[in-house]
C-alpha cells in the first residue's frame, strides 16, 4: 500500500472516531436542553393546576390526557417533585408513545392532591433525529471534504519525492549522465536528494574502478595468450615433435583457445553492463538476420544440418547493430552445436517476432537458465545465452524458450 493511501486510511479512521464522539456528545447536550425546557414546562403546568385547585375549580374538569389530579391520604414526600420518563397508549393512533412525567404532592387547605403533568415526546423525539440527521450530513461532507484536502496537498507535498524516484528508475549505472533532481524547498526531500547524489557518486566512482580493473586485466591476459597460441602454432609445425608431444601441445593450444575465449565472452558482458553500446540505430533485424546466416552457411553445410527459413515480415527496432549481431550470432551458433546429426535449423520472422528453432534432445531442466557458466555439452563455454539475456535486457527484449515435439525454440519478441 502507498504512504498517500496509508496517512489518507488514518486520518479516515481517527476523523470517523472523532466525529462519532464528537456526536454522541452533541446529542446528549441537545437531550439534556431538551429535557430541561421540557421539565420547566411541566413545572409551569402544575403551578397552572395547583393555581386551579386553589380557586377551586373542580378536579373532575382538571383532569385529561395529559393533566391527572387525584385526591390522596398519603401525607408523605410533599412538595417533592419526581420527573420520569414513561410510556402511555395512544387510542387514536392505536400505538405507544413515550412521555416525559412529573408528580407532585401538594397540600392546600386542608387536603392532600396527587398532581401528575404529561408531556408528549414525540415532537422533541423528532427534533433530535432530524438535528442528528442534519449534523450527520454537515460531518459526512465535511469528511469527504477534508480526505480530499489531504489527497490534493499530500500529492502535491509528495511531487518532488516521486520526481526522485522517477530518476533514479532510470539512472543507468554505467551512464556518464547526471542525475538532477527537482528543487524543492522541503527540508527532508533536499537532504534525501543530496544523500542520494552522495551515494551516487561513490557508486559510480567504484564502479570506474572496478571497470578499468576488469578491462586491464582482460586486455593484459589476451596479450599474452595471442603470444602462447602464436609459440603453439610454431611448434605444431616442427616436424621433430613426437606424438606423445604433439598430443600435449594440441591440449594446450586447445584450452589456451578456449580461455581466450572466455576472456573475450567475460570482456563483453562487462562492456554490454557498462553501457559502452550505447549508440543506436534503427536496424533492419531480417536484413541482419539474413547477413549473419550467410557467415554459417557452410558451418551448418558441413555439420549436415537442413536449414529452413521464413522471413514474412521486415522488423525494425532500435539498437546497437554490433550487439544485435552478436544476439543473433550466438543464438545461430547455438542451434548449430546442440544439434542432432541430420537435423534441422528453422528461423522464421513474423511481425515482431523472430523464432530460431532446431532439433535436439531434451534439456532436463523445466527451462534453459540464462546464467554465466552454466554448459548444455563439453564444447559449450556457458557464456552464450547469458551474453545473449544480457543484451536482451539491455534493449527491453523479450526472450522466451520452449522445448515442443523434440525441438527447442527461442523466440525473440520486440
Amino acid at each position: 500500500m502507498k504512504l498517500l493511501h496509508k496517512t489518507t486510511f488514518h486520518y479516515v479512521f481517527i476523523s470517523l472516531l472523532f466525529f462519532l464522539i464528537a456526536g454522541y456528545l452533541i446529542s446528549l447536550n441537545i437531550n439534556w436542553i431538551i429535557e430541561s425546557d421540557i421539565d420547566k414546562f411541566l413545572i409551569n403546568r402544575e403551578e397552572i393546576a395547583t393555581t386551579q385547585i386553589i380557586n377551586k375549580i373542580p378536579i373532575t374538569s382538571l383532569n385529561n390526557f395529559e393533566q391527572k389530579i387525584e385526591l390522596s391520604e398519603n401525607n408523605r414526600f410533599i412538595d417533592q417533585l419526581k420527573f420520569k420518563d414513561t410510556t402511555m397508549y395512544d387510542i387514536i393512533e392505536d400505538e405507544f408513545h413515550t412521555y416525559r412525567k412529573l408528580n407532585v404532592k401538594r397540600k392546600i387547605g386542608d387536603r392532600y392532591y396527587d398532581i401528575t403533568i404529561y408531556k408528549s415526546l414525540i415532537e422533541s423525539n423528532l427534533f433530535v433525529l432530524e438535528i442528528l440527521k442534519a449534523m450527520s450530513m454537515v460531518f459526512a461532507a465535511l469528511l469527504i471534504f477534508l480526505i480530499l484536502i489531504q489527497l490534493f496537498i499530500s500529492r502535491y507535498l509528495w511531487v518532488p519525492f516521486n520526481h526522485t524516484l522517477l530518476k533514479l528508475k532510470q539512472f543507468e549505472l554505467g551512464s556518464s549522465n547526471k542525475i538532477k533532481f527537482a528543487k524543492t524547498n522541503t527540508k527532508e526531500f533536499e537532504q534525501l536528494n543530496k544523500m542520494i547524489n552522495i551515494m551516487i557518486s561513490k557508486i559510480h566512482d567504484d564502479y570506474n574502478n572496478l571497470k578499468e580493473y576488469t578491462e586491464n586485466v582482460a586486455h593484459e591476459i589476451q596479450t599474452p595468450l595471442t603470444i602462447i597460441k602464436s609459440k603453439l602454432d610454431l611448434i605444431l609445425q616442427s616436424e621433430d615433435l613426437e606424438k606423445t608431444d604433439l598430443k600435449n601441445i594440441k591440449t594446450i593450444y586447445d584450452t589456451t583457445s578456449r580461455l581466450s575465449k572466455i576472456n573475450h565472452g567475460l570482456s563483453l558482458l562487462a562492456k554490454i553492463e557498462s553501457g559502452a553500446f550505447e549508440n543506436k540505430t534503427n536496424v533492419n533485424l531480417t536484413e541482419m538476420l539474413a547477413l549473419q546466416l550467410k557467415h554459417y552457411e557452410e558451418i551448418i553445410s558441413l555439420n549436415k544440418l537442413e536449414l529452413k527459413t521464413d522471413f514474412k515480415d521486415q522488423i525494425y527496432y532500435k539498437v546497437n547493430s554490433d550487439l544485435v549481431a552478436i544476439l543473433i550470432s550466438n543464438l545461430i551458433r547455438n542451434s548449430i552445436k546442440h544439434n542432432i546429426p541430420n537435423g534441422t535449423i528453422t528461423i522464421t520472422s513474423i511481425k515482431n517476432n523472430i523464432r530460431i528453432s532446431n532439433t535436439g534432445k531434451e534439456i532436463k531442466v523445466n527451462s534453459v537458465e540464462f546464467n554465466r557458466f552454466h554448459r548444455f555439452s563439453k564444447n559449450s563455454l556457458g557464456l552464450g545465452l547469458s551474453i545473449v539475456k544480457k543484451i536482451c535486457k539491455v534493449y527491453n527484449i523479450k526472450i522466451n524458450y520452449s522445448y515442443e515435439n523434440e525441438v527447442h525454440n527461442f523466440d525473440l519478441t520486440f
